[in-house]
């Protein structure tokens, strides 16, 4: 094959990195905004727990993208070895 379907490929691979990179920062951001929104009444439990519920969610979200990336990189190295 030539070399437009490895870029393209590529290029999908990058935009998934890029996606699950904004889901990580969106729940960060979430998480901040939480704990400006609750200053007196947020715990270190209540912090903890999500925590945990962001993790949850962007594990969630990010997986289908994870499972895409893994097929990117496997498609690449078995299609254009050399």
């Amino acid at each position: 094959m030539g070399s437009k379907p490895r870029y393209f490929i590529l290029a999908l691979i990058l935009l998934a990195i890029l996606a699950v990179a904004g889901v990580c920062l969106h729940s960060l951001e979430e998480i901040h905004y939480l704990k400006s929104f609750f200053p007196a009444s947020f715990s270190v439990q209540e912090a903890f727990y999500a925590g945990v519920l962001e993790l949850i969610k962007v594990v969630i979200i990010s997986l289908p993208l994870v499972l895409f990336i893994v097929v990117g990189l496997f498609l690449l190295k078995t299609w254009f070895r050399g």
